[in-house]
């Protein structure tokens, strides 16, 4: 059975606690190929950082190449970010040219999203939720996480998330991630299964479902 990671910066063990352990290691366009030949058993995700949106037309260049890789099952992390980067039309450009590849290529969306959840939503809308917006790290609360629902966004949860939205989410919109942090993918695995009121065994067997309907 396997758990799987579906956004982090590193690759962990291969087995976990009895479990396989797959990952999708998020990539840029620059250095997709070197992380691809260190790590030929991953999955991966590419695109464009929103606070590297400023001079990216080499990089969407690059990207384009690469989201053709049957190895990329995501374009991401890609998003809007009020705190960090350039000014947000620039962003919502750069983002805009990312969510039409991934819908050329049919692979979902990694989300990245500070701050600007009114410009995701009317993005969202606009797309017709072509492909699945998977919005990584999420922490919102009960409110934010309604509407988000509603709207037809999908979750990917870490190490740090709040208790009291996870309950307002349908089973098959979510996902389980590490990114950046050193807790093991099947702390995570643990942390959302005890929340949601399921066996850790029951809970990866779901979430392998969603992986497997969602990527690929």
């Amino acid at each position: 059975m396997y758990l799987y990671n579906v956004h982090t910066h590193k690759i962990e063990s291969a087995i976990e606690n009895g479990y396989d352990v797959k990952c999708i290691l998020n990539t840029y366009p620059e250095d997709f190929g070197q992380k691809k030949q260190m790590c030929p058993n991953a999955w991966f995700s590419c695109g464009i950082h929103p606070w590297f949106s400023d001079g990216s037309e080499e990089l969407f260049t690059l990207l384009e190449k690469n989201a053709k890789d049957p190895d990329v099952v995501a374009i991401g992390e890609i998003g809007l970010d009020r705190l960090k980067g350039p000014d947000i039309a620039k962003q919502i450009a750069v983002f805009r040219k990312q969510i039409e590849l991934a819908i050329e290529v049919r692979k979902p969306i990694i989300i990245h999203c500070v701050k600007a959840w009114d410009e995701m939503i009317a993005l969202y809308k606009e797309y017709k939720g072509t492909v699945p917006w998977i919005i990584h790290g999420y922490r919102g609360n009960p409110e934010q996480t309604k509407q988000l629902c509603k709207v037809g966004f999908k979750f990917s949860f870490g190490e740090k998330f709040n208790k009291k939205s996870i309950k307002h989410i349908p089973l098959d919109s979510i996902f389980c991630e590490t990114d950046m942090s050193s807790v093991t993918i099947c702390k995570v695995y643990e942390n959302i299964s005890a929340e949601i009121g399921l066996g850790l065994n029951h809970f990866a067997i779901l979430a392998a479902g969603n992986v497997k309907k969602t990527f690929r």
